[in-house]
C-alpha cells in the first residue's frame, strides 16, 4: 500500500511538473513570436507595393477648415513653420489602406494651396498606382473602354479606380495635377532599401535601441514655443488621435499582424497536442526545463528587441532622413522657380506606341531648326568640348532624333552636324495618364533656363536585347551655351512628346534674378509611421 501511495504521488507530481512546463513553454512563445515584428514594419512600409483596384469610386468626401490654426491642430498633420527661411511645411500622415486619407491630403492641398507636394514614393511606385488607378496593366491595356470618355466629359472625375492601397498618394497626383502645383518624389528605390538592410545586416550601430525608444518617449523640443533655430511653430503628428478619429487606419495594422497571430494559435495547437501526448512520459526534470525556459524567453525578447531596432533604424529612420532631404531638396528647387533661375513645363503625351512607328523616320517631328530647338533633359550639365554618351530607347527620344537627323532639319541648320539643346532638369515627376483612350504620361518637369548645345558626333542603330525594340546610341559633345526665355510661350511640346524652345538666346546669357524673399509652401505627403521623425528632422536648424 506504501508502494502504491509513493507512485500515485510521483505521478501527480510528474503532471504538475509537466503541466508547469508546457504552461512556461506556452508563454515563451508569445515573446519568440515577436521576432515577426520586422515583418509588420515591412508590410506598412511597402503597403503601396500591393496596390489592389476596387470598382469602388473614390470618395468625394473633404474634411473643411477654416483657418490655418484648424488645419495645424489636426490629429494627422505636422506643421513647421521657419521664418527665417521662409519656409513653411505641412506634413501630413496618412494610412495607405483605404480609409479618409484619400479625402484628407485632398482637403489640405486644396486649402494650403502650397508651391510644391512631396510624396513617399519612386518612380517605379508612382507609375505602378497611377496605371492601376487609371485601369491599364502592364502592357498598357485597358479594358475600361469608357475611362478616357469620362474624363473628357467630366474633368473633375478622374474616371479611374479607388485603390485598395495607395488612394492617398494618388489623389495628390490628380489634385496636384487639376491645381496645376508641382510634384516631387521624396522616397529611394524598393532595391536600394534592401540593399541597404543587407548593407548594414552586420554593423552594430543599426542595432541602437536608442532611437526606437526616444520615438516612444515625448518628445518635448517639438512644442509651440519660439526656438533658438528661429522655428516659431512646430506641431508633431497625434498617433493615438489619429486612430481615434478614423478607426480604419489601423487596418494596415491588422492585416500585417494577422499572420503572426494565426502562428500563433497552430504553435498553441501543437503545444497542447505535445502536452498531452508526453503528459504520461514525462520526467522529473523540472529544475531544468524552468531554467531552459527562463533562456529561451529571454533570449527571444532579446533578439526581438534587436531586431526591431534594426528594421526602425533602417527602414523608418534612415528613410525618414530621406524624405527631410527631399522636402529641403524641394524648396531650393521651388525658390529657384519662384526667383525665375528655373523654368517648369507640364504636358501629357503617349507611350503605347507600335513597333511600326518607332522605326527610323516613321512619323518624326519637322521644325525650322532656326527658330526651334529641340531639348533634352541630363542629370548633370553638358560642359563645353565635353562629349558623352547617350542610350536612348524612348519613343519620344528616337522621334526627336530621328527629326534632328532628317534632311529637312538638317538644311534649315547653319550647323556642321545635327544639333539639340541639352538642359540640366532639377526635379522630373512622371505618372500614367489615359491620353486618347491610350496608356500615355502626365510629365511635369522642371529645369534650369540655361543650357547647352549637343551636336552629334555619332549614332549606331540597334536593338534591345530582350524585346527587340529599337534602340540608338548617341554621342554628343558640348556646344555653346544659350538661355531659354521665361515667358510661358518659350517652351512648346511635339506630339511625340519632347520639348522644343521656341524663344532662346545664344549670346545673352545675363538675366536679372527676383528676388527670393518669398514664403515656400509645402506639403509632404508620407506614412503615419514616418510622419513625426520628418517633423523632427525638420524642426532642427
Amino acid at each position: 500500500g506504501d508502494r502504491d501511495t509513493a507512485i500515485a504521488r510521483k505521478i501527480i507530481q510528474s503532471q504538475q511538473s509537466t503541466h508547469a512546463r508546457m504552461m512556461r513553454r506556452r508563454i515563451s512563445i508569445f515573446p519568440a513570436l515577436l521576432l515577426l515584428l520586422p515583418y509588420l514594419l515591412l508590410c506598412l512600409q511597402n503597403a503601396t507595393s500591393m496596390s489592389l483596384p476596387s470598382k469602388t469610386q473614390t470618395s468625394t468626401t473633404q474634411t473643411t477648415h477654416h483657418n490655418i490654426n484648424d488645419i495645424i491642430n489636426s490629429p494627422h498633420i505636422g506643421y513647421i513653420k521657419d521664418p527665417s527661411n521662409k519656409l513653411e511645411v505641412f506634413v501630413i500622415g496618412t494610412s495607405h489602406f483605404r480609409c479618409s486619407s484619400a479625402a484628407e491630403v485632398t482637403s489640405l492641398i486644396t486649402q494650403v494651396r502650397p508651391d510644391g507636394v512631396v510624396l513617399e514614393l519612386d518612380p517605379e511606385r508612382v507609375l505602378r498606382l497611377t496605371k492601376q488607378y487609371y485601369g491599364f496593366d502592364a502592357d498598357g491595356d485597358t479594358a475600361q473602354a469608357q475611362i478616357d470618355a469620362s474624363v473628357q466629359t467630366n474633368p473633375s472625375n478622374s474616371g479611374g479606380e479607388e485603390l485598395l492601397y495607395g488612394s492617398d498618394f494618388v489623389a495628390a497626383v490628380t489634385t496636384c495635377k487639376d491645381m496645376d502645383i508641382p510634384l516631387f518624389l521624396g522616397d529611394e528605390y524598393a532595391q536600394e532599401t534592401k540593399q541597404r538592410l543587407m548593407q548594414q545586416l552586420f554593423r552594430v550601430e543599426a542595432y541602437s535601441p536608442m532611437p526606437l525608444v526616444t520615438s516612444l518617449l515625448p518628445d518635448m523640443t517639438t512644442t509651440t514655443k519660439a526656438r533658438a533655430t528661429d522655428i516659431s511653430t512646430t506641431s508633431r503628428i497625434s498617433l493615438i488621435d489619429t486612430f481615434r478619429t478614423d478607426p480604419n487606419k489601423l487596418t494596415p495594422l491588422a492585416v500585417s499582424s494577422s499572420p503572426p497571430l494565426v502562428i500563433a494559435a497552430l504553435a498553441l495547437l501543437l503545444q497542447n497536442n505535445e502536452a498531452a501526448a508526453s503528459i504520461a512520459y514525462s520526467s522529473s526534470s523540472g529544475a531544468l526545463d524552468a531554467v531552459m525556459n527562463v533562456l529561451e524567453t529571454s533570449l527571444s525578447i532579446v533578439l526581438s528587441f534587436f531586431a526591431s531596432c534594426f528594421l526602425f533604424n533602417t527602414v523608418i529612420v534612415e528613410r525618414d532622413e530621406i524624405l527631410a532631404d527631399s522636402t529641403i531638396r524641394a524648396w531650393n528647387v521651388l525658390r529657384s522657380l519662384k526667383n525665375g533661375t528655373f523654368i517648369r513645363k507640364r504636358w501629357e503625351f503617349r507611350v503605347n506606341t507600335s513597333k511600326n512607328e518607332n522605326e527610323k523616320g516613321a512619323g518624326a517631328s519637322s521644325f525650322d531648326a532656326t527658330t526651334e530647338l529641340p531639348l533634352f533633359t541630363l542629370k548633370r550639365p553638358l560642359i563645353k568640348g565635353k562629349r558623352r554618351n547617350l542610350n536612348l530607347f524612348e519613343p519620344r527620344w528616337l522621334k526627336m532624333i530621328d527629326s534632328v537627323t532628317n534632311e529637312d532639319y538638317k538644311s534649315s541648320s547653319s550647323a556642321s552636324s545635327p544639333q539639340f539643346g541639352c538642359v540640366r532638369c532639377t526635379n522630373k515627376f512622371y505618372s500614367a495618364a489615359s491620353v486618347d483612350g491610350l496608356e500615355g504620361r502626365y510629365a511635369d518637369i522642371i529645369f534650369e533656363r540655361k543650357g547647352a548645345l549637343a551636336s552629334i558626333v555619332e549614332l549606331k542603330e540597334g536593338k534591345r536585347p530582350t524585346s527587340g525594340d529599337r534602340k540608338i546610341g548617341v554621342t554628343i559633345e558640348g556646344g555653346d551655351e544659350f538661355t531659354i526665355d521665361d515667358e510661358s510661350t518659350s517652351i512648346s511640346v511635339t506630339k511625340d512628346g519632347y520639348m522644343i524652345a521656341n524663344k532662346w538666346d545664344s549670346n545673352d546669357l545675363s538675366k536679372p534674378i527676383q528676388s527670393d524673399d518669398k514664403w515656400v509652401k509645402v506639403v509632404v505627403v508620407v506614412g503615419l509611421l514616418h510622419g513625426n521623425g520628418v517633423v523632427k528632422l525638420l524642426s532642427k536648424d
